[in-house]
């Protein structure tokens, strides 16, 4: 399934929820939950200890697709173009930001046969399919289109690198994604989903880097401090690993499930104390469930991340 923006539906494969990734437990604001690495699975415990088990392939390729506008430079940087391609490429945006895609399509189709050279009308024609009917033959085409037109627009970058990385290609992925930080570092889940194909690749000294990197442009991102802890446990750098779960159990400090999450990982270490100090306080905030059950940690293999239970 190519990846969301959010929660993908299994059913139709469409696109849904696109709203940005946050620590949350808001789904429109983006799912929360535990992102491990593509080897693992995506675990997501709510308020009252519940979990959902999703394969990470849907999440951790979650990432922002154009639920909002254009940015403004790019789209002023085309006002060359012809002044009816511009009006049609802007009532496609409005349509598309009202829900209305099958008008928005017409609208970008008709602002790209206008200005044929155009990367932003072929972008949002594949935005448009990603949301709708998922045709993957299309969205290729128009992104690979948008890139070669729009060489300096980050989005376009951005978002051929997911369309390559779930197509398998990790080395043009990876370029893609660089490139696009390269033109606006501020995209930090272009930076998370890099750092996630490094250690698919076996990368680690650079996926770590680039978590690092994500966690100083947003120090609340449940996902970059999960996978650093998940890789500093199984390096045996034990106080690193356990530095980033505190901090997921700081950042929600009335979800017993962070802190069981984190007694569990005192019992894998052999820190019985600091243990049952992390049960106390999950038993406290929810009494009902016994969070004392224990998975052991499975051998790392080709450095790259295994499935383990949190």
């Amino acid at each position: 399934m190519f990846p969301v923006r959010g929660v993908c539906t299994k059913k139709t494969g469409s696109w849904v929820a696109f709203a940005s990734f946050n620590v949350n437990n808001n789904l429109p604001n983006g799912p929360a939950g535990l992102v491990e690495s593509v080897a693992f699975w995506y675990i997501k415990g709510d308020m009252a200890g519940r979990r959902f088990i999703i394969p990470l392939f849907i999440l951790a390729l979650s990432a922002p697709v154009a639920a909002t506008p254009p940015p403004v430079e790019e789209v002023e940087m085309k006002r060359e173009e012809p002044a009816g391609a511009l009006t049609w490429f802007k009532q496609g945006v409005e349509l598309a930001q009202n829900g209305e895609f099958k008008a928005a399509l017409a609208r970008f189709e008709k602002a790209s046969s206008l200005a044929p050279n155009w990367a932003l009308p072929c972008l949002e024609i594949a935005v448009v399919h990603m949301k709708t009917d998922n045709n993957k033959e299309i969205i290729g085409k128009y992104l690979k289109k948008a890139v070669k037109l729009g060489k300096s627009i980050p989005r376009a970058h951005y978002l051929w690198g997911i369309f390559l990385q779930e197509a398998g290609r990790r080395g043009e992925a990876i370029a893609e994604l660089t490139k696009s930080l390269q033109l606006r570092p501020s995209l930090v889940d272009a930076r998370f989903r890099l750092a996630t194909l490094y250690i698919e690749e076996g990368r680690q000294a650079e996926g770590i880097h680039q978590y690092q990197l994500v966690l100083k442009q947003r120090p609340n991102h449940l996902g970059a401090h999960r996978n650093l802890a998940v890789l500093y446990e199984q390096s045996g750098q034990l106080e690193e690993a356990e530095e980033h779960l505190k901090a997921i159990a700081k950042m929600h400090p009335y979800n017993a499930y962070h802190l069981s999450t984190l007694g569990r990982f005192y019992e894998r270490v052999g820190w019985e104390n600091k243990a049952k100090a992390a049960f106390r306080q999950a038993e406290r905030l929810d009494p009902s469930k016994d969070r004392r059950r224990l998975r052991p940690l499975p051998k790392s293999r080709n450095k790259k991340l295994q499935q383990m239970e949190f």
